[in-house]
C-alpha cells in the first residue's frame, strides 16, 4: 500500500455504509510536500460570501429570464452552466469583470483551462499582473488568496508524488503502463514521468476535449516525452477497448469524480478495477464541501458533487476495491482528497 511520509493519519470506521470497512484517512502537512496553506481570515470569508450572494441574485435573475422568455424547455441548471461558459457573461462587478484571469477561471470552469491557471498561478498569472493596477489587485485578492485555488494546487503536487511512488512499485517491470481518464492537460502525469527518467513508463491519455488533448501533447513534447504517450480523443466508454490492448498498472482519474453522481461513479470505478492488472493502482479524488463553495457555485458557476471522506471511501469500496487497500490523502485545507486504491 502507498504511504506518504510526514503525515498524521486516522483510520475511519465507515459504518454502516461500507459494512464496517476501514479506510486510512491521511492529512498531509504543507511542509511535507511543499504545499500552500495560507488560511483566510473570517473577514475575507464574509466579503467572499457577500459578493457570492450578489452574484447568485444576478445570475438567478438572468437565468430565470432566459428560462421564461427564451428557452422554456431547458432546465435551469443547463442555462446557468451555459451562462458561466459564455465569454461575454460576467458574474460579479468585483469578481470577474475587471480581471481577465478571474474571468478565464469562470469561463473555463470544469475544464483544464481553469486548472491550468490554478495549478500554475505563480508561473503563468502573477508575471502578467504588472500593468493594470485594478486587475492586479482583484486577481491577487480572489485567485491568489482563494483557499480553493491553493487546495487544488496542493492536489497537483500530491498526485505527482503519489504517481512517482506508484511508478517505483513496478520498478522491475520492463514497461510500466498508465491510463489517464479525463486526462486534461496531464500535467501531473508528465511531471511524475519526468522525475523517473530511468523507468520505462508509457501512458495513454483519454479525454473528450480536443483542446485538452492538444495541450497535453504540447506539454509532453516540451518535456521530451511525446514518444511515450498515446492520445485518445473519446469518452470514458472507450476505456475497456484501450485497456484491452494496453493493460494498465496504474489508472489516474483526478477530478472526474467531481462531476459524476454516485451511481455512475461506482460503475466507472468498478470498470477501472476490472481493467487494472493484479496489484495495480487507481488514483482518483473528490472535493469536499468548504466555506468557499458558494463562490464556486454562484460566481464561477462551477457545479460539482461534493463528497466527504466517508462517501469517497464508500464509492471505492462499492466499486470493488478492498477497504484495507485504500488510502485517502487530504491536503492541509482538507478540501481535496486524493484516494489511492490497490486492486
Amino acid at each position: 500500500m502507498l504511504l506518504y511520509p510526514g503525515t498524521r493519519a486516522e483510520v475511519v470506521n465507515d459504518r454502516p455504509r461500507t459494512k464496517e470497512s476501514k479506510v486510512a484517512i491521511i492529512t498531509l502537512e504543507a511542509e511535507s510536500f511543499g504545499g500552500e496553506y495560507d488560511k483566510r481570515s473570517w473577514g475575507y470569508v464574509v466579503v467572499l460570501w457577500l459578493m457570492s450572494i450578489g452574484a447568485m441574485i444576478t445570475n438567478l435573475s438572468q437565468a430565470l429570464f432566459i428560462k421564461l422568455f427564451r428557452k422554456p424547455k431547458d432546465p435551469l441548471m443547463k442555462i446557468l452552466w451555459e451562462m458561466g461558459r459564455n465569454p461575454r457573461h460576467v458574474s460579479s462587478f468585483f469578481g470577474d469583470r475587471f480581471s481577465r484571469f478571474n474571468h478565464q477561471a469562470k469561463v473555463g470552469a470544469a475544464s483544464w483551462r481553469s486548472l491550468e491557471l490554478f495549478y500554475n498561478y505563480y508561473e503563468k498569472v502573477e508575471p502578467e499582473l504588472d500593468n493594470n493596477i485594478v486587475e492586479r489587485w482583484l486577481t491577487r485578492f480572489w485567485m491568489k488568496k482563494l483557499e480553493n485555488r491553493q487546495a487544488v494546487a496542493n492536489r497537483l503536487k500530491i498526485v505527482i508524488n503519489l504517481l512517482e511512488d506508484a511508478f517505483k512499485k513496478f520498478i522491475n517491470e520492463p514497461e510500466i503502463r498508465l491510463v489517464s481518464v479525463a486526462s486534461g492537460s496531464a500535467q501531473a502525469v508528465i511531471e511524475a514521468m519526468r522525475r523517473c527518467p530511468h523507468l520505462n513508463v508509457k501512458a495513454v491519455l483519454i479525454d473528450l476535449d480536443e483542446s485538452a488533448i492538444e495541450a497535453s501533447r504540447q506539454k509532453a513534447r516540451e518535456a521530451g516525452l511525446e514518444d511515450r504517450f498515446t492520445f485518445v480523443k473519446g469518452p470514458t466508454s472507450c476505456l475497456e477497448e484501450v485497456c484491452k490492448n494496453f493493460p494498465p498498472h496504474i489508472v489516474e482519474m483526478v477530478g472526474f469524480l467531481d462531476y459524476r453522481p454516485d451511481k455512475k461513479a461506482i460503475q466507472l470505478i468498478s470498470r477501472i478495477r476490472k481493467c487494472l492488472l493484479p496489484g495495480g493502482y487507481l488514483l482518483t479524488c473528490n472535493i469536499r464541501k468548504n466555506r468557499e463553495k458558494i463562490l464556486l457555485d454562484w460566481v464561477l458557476l462551477w457545479p460539482m458533487y461534493y463528497r466527504g471522506q466517508k462517501r469517497l471511501a464508500d464509492l471505492l469500496v462499492k466499486g470493488g476495491f478492498p477497504p484495507e487497500r485504500i488510502n485517502i490523502f487530504y491536503e492541509p485545507f482538507r478540501i481535496h482528497g486524493v484516494a489511492v486504491a490497490q486492486k
